[in-house]
């Protein structure tokens, strides 16, 4: 039997709260270089202070740059976090095979599981409800923060993933329609 694997890596959109802390951070390293060179004690550390708040912002601002890597393999669904290309981290893995439920967001389903205290985790770029499915699963990722609890995550998978998963636990992901 061939063993199925497939990924796809998506990048997050920025919305207006990242524009808003850009925006916060540029105008905070202004207010740096005006204060390190009028204010009179702290001019000799004026390249220091300038130097070091450019540098910590671009970092920042990097950092909101996120991408999320889908991967299937078999009956596994996990999901990366990759920060600015310099950092990436497992933020979920489940088994098809033990979920309540997987179907697209613009669904009754969805909004009757959104309703519940399930801890909603959005890895998905947009909010476009005709792209995004959901999946109500444990999560087993090794280091994250909602492992062993049941969670709600929310992703985009291509047009591969959902008939792969479907394989394995056909009654409980809800296709309408051709994928």
């Amino acid at each position: 039997m061939d063993v199925v694997f497939m990924e796809k890596i998506v990048k997050k959109k920025k919305d207006s709260m990242d524009y808003a802390k850009i925006a916060g951070l540029i105008l905070s390293v202004f207010i740096i270089i005006i204060l390190s060179l009028s204010v009179q004690f702290l001019v000799a550390f004026a390249p220091i202070l300038i130097i070091g708040s450019a540098f910590g912002a671009w970092w920042l601002i990097s950092g909101m740059n996120k991408e999320y890597e889908y991967s299937v393999t078999e009956n596994f669904i996990d999901i990366d976090c990759i920060i600015a290309q310099r950092k990436r981290m497992r933020v979920f893995s489940g088994d098809v095979k033990e979920c309540e439920i997987c179907a697209r967001v613009n669904t009754d389903f969805y909004r009757d599981y959104s309703k519940s205290k399930k801890t909603v985790l959005n890895f998905a770029p947009t909010d476009d409800e005709k792209k995004n499915y959901f999946i109500v699963t444990k999560n087993n990722a090794k280091k994250a923060k909602t492992k062993g609890e049941t969670v709600l995550v929310i992703f985009e998978p291509d047009d591969r993933m959902i008939p792969s998963l479907r394989k394995y636990s056909p009654s409980k992901i809800k296709v309408d329609g051709p994928f």
